[in-house]
């Protein structure tokens, strides 16, 4: 690894990784805020690889906010945040660098090719390390002691396993194969595995937190969300560890391309910056897909239901087709979470706290569905949750059952 700060880059679309990386533009810093030059290829194919805002023509796009490292938004998802940040500014500190001298170009640069979606970023200045266990159990252990401030022997293996990860919830990226073998390597899974996250428990999490994950996705696909695959893997002693397939993988040697909510429209997520109105908004706007909106209401019902408050706007994403085409990509990180102060970060019709019925309904009135068609989607909602203790009984959710149980129902009643 050679950090060389100030450097500009080369932004490349990777979709395959049997092809070459598609030329997207060239990125460098004036100032506060990044500069982004389109290539010649995007410009005459009028692709939008950023679905909202930042027009593929020619000159330079300055950054419209410091608030995203200097950089455009959708560039910005690139980048670390959370668990990925931490274990980043760990392993950058060993190399006597220190991640808070450095510009979102020099950041984007550590990410290379190893980020999640389909940008890559040259020259990459990735720091390169030995992968040395498959223990889930010790990673997660050593997860909690880097969390805790210290660190052991594994922290290089955590670091490289989490790649470019988000989130607070300590995570790694594995691959698995049909047959149920597990691949660990540097940044993308090898030929044939799938790849997966696995994810560790916070330490604000309950001891459960992975069954209680899992059985919020299996209500989430039946109340008709799209969410990708999941599973829970055993632990050697507690609660299991929740694993997703990346939707940003769709098949082995495949990415996507991939912007946040927070990276399309440039709406911060640290703090309630947009509402569901806005969510619906950019959702069609960026789509223009019915069934897309729907999907996007729906998931707000079940945030609202489910009492999932952390509905910031990196909790929600979109994909870019082959076809050149946006799409609302699955649901994710869907689980019991309180939100700040109790709240939703997206608010329905103004309201965070205690959503109702009758603000649901006159959003989606707002977005051109019926009270038939939205009591349709909160009866299948509540009808998923309602299976609740079923889910929690055959995924051995102990700590966190009664709690949920009884919040459920005071949000099922007060909803109306």
């Amino acid at each position: 690894m050679k950090l060389t700060p100030g450097l500009p880059l080369q932004i490349g679309l990777w979709t395959n990784e049997a092809e070459a990386v598609q030329p997207v533009g060239r990125l460098a810093v004036a100032g506060r805020r990044a500069q982004l030059e389109w290539s010649p290829e995007v410009i005459a194919s009028r692709r939008l690889i950023a679905p909202a805002l930042y027009a593929p023509e020619p000159g330079l796009h300055e950054a419209r906010t410091a608030d995203f490292d200097g950089l455009h938004g959708f560039l910005a998802d690139s980048l670390p945040e959370g668990w990925g940040a931490l274990v980043m500014k760990r392993r950058l500190a060993k190399l006597g660098v220190r991640w808070d001298d450095l510009t979102g170009v020099d950041r984007l640069a550590l990410v290379g090719r190893q980020g999640r979606g389909a940008l890559v970023y040259e020259p990459a200045t990735t720091p390169v390390e030995d992968v040395q266990t498959l223990d889930l159990d010790e990673l997660a252990a050593e997860a909690r002691s880097i969390l805790l401030g210290d660190e052991g022997r594994l922290a290089d293996t955590l670091a490289t396993l989490a790649g470019a990860s988000g989130g607070a919830r300590p995570k790694i990226h594995i691959g698995f194969s049909p047959s149920g073998e597990v691949c660990l390597t540097e940044g993308e899974s090898a030929a044939g595995f799938a790849s997966w996250i696995v994810k560790f428990r916070a330490l604000s999490d309950p001891m459960d937190i992975g069954p209680v994950e899992e059985a919020y996705a299996r209500m989430a696909r039946a109340a008709g969300i799209a969410m990708a695959p999941s599973r829970l893997l055993p632990a050697r002693d507690g609660p299991g560890y929740f694993a997703t397939r990346r939707f940003d993988r769709p098949e082995p040697g495949r990415h996507l391309h991939m912007v946040s909510l927070a990276g399309a429209v440039e709406a911060p997520s640290h703090m309630p910056s947009i509402d569901y109105d806005g969510l619906l908004r950019a959702v069609y706007g960026i789509t223009r897909h019915a069934g897309d909106l729907e999907q996007a209401f729906r998931r707000m019902v079940f945030n609202i239901l489910a009492y999932n408050r952390d509905d910031h706007t990196r909790q929600h994403a979109f994909l870019f087709d082959a076809e050149g085409q946006w799409h609302l990509a699955p649901a994710y990180d869907l689980t019991f979470s309180s939100g700040p102060g109790g709240e939703h970060y997206l608010a329905v019709e103004g309201e965070g706290r205690r959503p109702t019925r009758a603000h649901v309904l006159r959003l989606g009135k707002r977005h051109g569905f019926s009270e038939a068609r939205v009591s349709q989607m909160i009866d299948a909602v509540r009808a998923s949750i309602a299976e609740w203790p079923r889910h929690a009984q055959e995924l051995s959710v102990s700590a966190s059952r009664d709690e949920i149980t009884e919040r459920l129902t005071y949000i099922d009643e007060a909803f109306g």
